[in-house]
């Protein structure tokens, strides 16, 4: 019975720290949440934790209109420019799926 208790105790820190390390990515901007409402694609919704790319917002869902691009400012002088990178669409960017979830939907139409 004593161990047991050990892996309960073990699964719990080790649930903790996996929450903790989310809802740190999300604040440093390594992920971002994406929600899809229930419609014909999705019919119960999903709310997805995806690695985040560029300028993409921290709560994102298909409705939200994309940012326009940066001004393009004329070099002066010798540049390091690259090409920008293609972004990679959300179902290869996918870390962890969750049921719906309406607040981040809804945080994610706010401006």
């Amino acid at each position: 019975m004593r161990w047991l208790k050990r892996l309960f105790i073990l699964v719990l820190v080790a649930a903790i720290c996996a929450a903790i390390w989310f809802a740190f990515g999300i604040w440093s901007g390594m992920y971002s949440v994406y929600s899809f409402p229930p419609s014909k694609e999705h019919p119960d919704g999903a709310t997805l934790i995806v690695s985040r790319e560029g300028r993409e917002p921290m709560f994102n869902s298909p409705d939200v209109k994309p940012l326009p691009p940066p001004p393009k400012e004329k070099p002066s002088g010798l540049t390091f420019e690259t090409t920008p990178k293609r972004v990679r669409p959300v179902s290869e960017r996918i870390i962890l799926e969750l049921p719906y979830i309406e607040w981040a939907y809804q945080k994610s139409l706010e401006p």
